[in-house]
């Protein structure tokens, strides 16, 4: 996803190492076993203190008395949205706010709020107008959530969440593909297709092999450019997120180098867990084809070795196929034909990587996290309960290597500090020196899935969670590796680690691979304990982008302030 800048917050530092690629051994050495986390889930151990304590946000000097703040998370169609600067300590248009209309309430919108799509990051105004000034599929009737706080006698919005319809979701087989226009045909059960074309924006300076723009999953090709696939993060992958795409070209009359075909390799040569080396993970072998089954559903690729090679390579994407099951996520676009513009594709497919080998793929899947108000009774005097918790599920294509989270605080300057989330106290795991230190999660190697790496914290060690930020990172230990300065203290090499994944090699038509950056769609808030009682304020002041403030130029707060 492509994100803004976001002032810092005061953190407690940690310093994180990075690793090689290849500093971790294959064929399962070097594997992290989850004691804390059995049946395929990372879990604290009970009765743990954090190795450091991030500090919660300070109440702030609210604008209307205490008692006048409730807060609502409202979900409608979106009506009459408008961009307003009145407002607004800068000048710059792009980080107006305004006012939208959800279910009859008047929602205000203030001043540098981010509208989070389905699979990229908008300003308010650049929402309403369009990115580059086109927004073709307009504003009215898109569903909008807005959560926020009602101040006084005003709903203000601190979290904005736009989408057609968030639950607009498919499954089918691909019955045919359109090269030319990165669409796959899906069977409609009655003799016809559904027409699931890729909404994947040109990117200058990408070209294909004949030298012109193209998309980074297909040829390119967008309907509206707000909701596109993230351009920066395979959201159109595999079921261990690797990343697919829609050849250029038939491949079967010229073949396409950004999508080859050589990354679909034919049954029954499937390269399995025992014939890449591979101790098997609890989940056990890879299922064998089908009898009469074409391609391989389920293989290994082999370890990049930056060769010229005849065989699968692991540094491109690889093609969809006549046969192949996916669901997909996206816009319904009328037309001639009325199809859907697909932000999101997920083939049924088990492509893996070597373990312990770069390039490996994520993706992230459902998460949400906790806002860490530590109070017992709410700033408007309700009881509330509150914890600090996370949960999350990745996909990796590495069923051996620890996979880590971290939250992304922002520097001044918008760089990003990598603050890790997963030591021992978070996921359990005891970790061996090969792999670095404990923690990480490693449940694909522990569970019956082979791909998910799932983290369960339903009350996370206490200050382990505090600041959260509006984007997670999760990466893999083969690229950038948390490693302590000594046994003695929990101070790490934080510059070396966000150097490492600032600069990870582009692989897969310019992906960085080992990583995947998502935005938080779910923050847990406080509740009522009592019925009855006034309905307590969601606590946006403990979201430091929004306290220090986020926009699309220089951070400024939101204004006015949803408290």
């Amino acid at each position: 996803m492509r994100t803004t800048n976001v002032r810092p917050t005061t953190l407690r530092k940690v310093t994180i190492l990075c690793a090689a690629a290849g500093l971790i051994a294959t064929g399962g050495v070097g594997t992290a076993l989850a004691k804390g986390g059995g049946g395929g889930t990372a879990k604290p151990p009970k009765g743990i203190v954090s190795p450091w304590v991030v500090p919660t946000l300070a109440t702030p000097a609210f604008s209307v008395p205490a008692a006048q703040l409730h807060g609502f998370d409202d979900t409608g169609l979106a009506r009459n949205a408008t961009v307003d600067g009145a407002a607004c300590p800068t000048a710059d248009p792009a980080d107006f706010g305004g006012a939208v209309t959800i279910n009859g309430v008047v929602v205000t919108i203030p001043c540098n709020l981010i509208v989070q799509m389905p699979a990229n990051t908008l300003s308010w105004a650049d929402f309403v107008r369009g990115t580059g000034g086109s927004a073709p599929l307009g504003t009215d009737g898109l569903e909008l959530r807005a959560v926020g706080n009602t101040v006084g006698t005003k709903h203000i919005a601190g979290l904005a969440f736009v989408s057609q319809q968030s639950a607009n979701t498919g499954r089918g087989e691909i019955t045919g593909i359109d090269y030319a226009n990165g669409a796959l045909k899906i069977a409609n059960a009655a003799g016809g297709t559904v027409t699931v074309q890729l909404n994947d924006p040109k990117i200058a300076g990408l070209h294909d092999s004949a030298g012109a723009d193209t998309g980074r999953f297909s040829n390119g090709q967008s309907p509206d450019n707000r909701f596109s696939v993230d351009q920066d993060n395979p959201t159109i992958h595999a079921g261990t997120g690797y990343p697919m795409c829609v050849p250029r070209t038939d491949p079967h009359v010229k073949d396409d180098p950004l999508c080859p075909q050589k990354n679909r390799p034919l049954a029954p040569g499937c390269r399995n867990f025992s014939i890449a080396g591979v101790a098997l993970p609890a989940s056990g072998e890879l299922s064998a084809p089908a009898a009469g089954q074409k391609y391989c559903s389920q293989y290994v690729m082999p370890g990049f070795t930056g060769l010229p090679t005849t065989g699968p390579d692991a540094s491109q994407q690889a093609p969809f196929e006549v046969g192949d099951t996916v669901d997909y996520s996206g816009t319904l676009v009328h037309g001639t034909e009325d199809y859907i513009s697909a932000h999101t594709v997920e083939a049924n497919l088990g492509i893996y990587t070597q373990p312990g080998t770069q390039p490996s793929y994520l993706a992230i899947g459902e998460f949400g996290v906790g806002t860490a108000d530590p109070l017992a009774t709410a700033a408007n005097g309700a009881a509330q309960e509150t914890q600090d918790r996370m949960f999350l599920e990745a996909e990796t294509t590495d069923v051996k290597t620890a996979v880590d989270i971290y939250y992304e605080d922002r520097n001044p300057d918008g760089s990003v500090r990598n603050r890790w989330i997963t030591p021992f106290e978070m996921t359990g795991e005891n970790g061996v020196p090969i792999s670095g230190p404990t923690g990480g999660i490693t449940t694909q190697n522990t569970g019956a899935q082979p791909q998910r790496a799932r983290l369960r914290a339903t009350k996370a060690p206490n200050g382990l969670l505090s600041q959260p930020d509006r984007t997670v990172r999760v990466g893999v230990r083969s690229l950038c590796l948390p490693t302590p300065v000594n046994v003695t203290t929990t101070t790490i090499n934080q510059a070396a680690l966000d150097m490492c994944f600032k600069n990870a090699p582009t692989r897969a038509n310019g992906l960085q691979p080992g990583q995947y950056i998502a935005p938080v769609f779910e923050y847990i808030f406080p509740e009522n304990v009592m019925p009855g009682d006034p309905i307590v304020p969601n606590d946006l002041w403990h979201l430091p982008f929004l306290v220090n403030g986020e926009g699309t130029g220089n951070a400024a707060a939101l204004a006015p302030s949803p408290w």
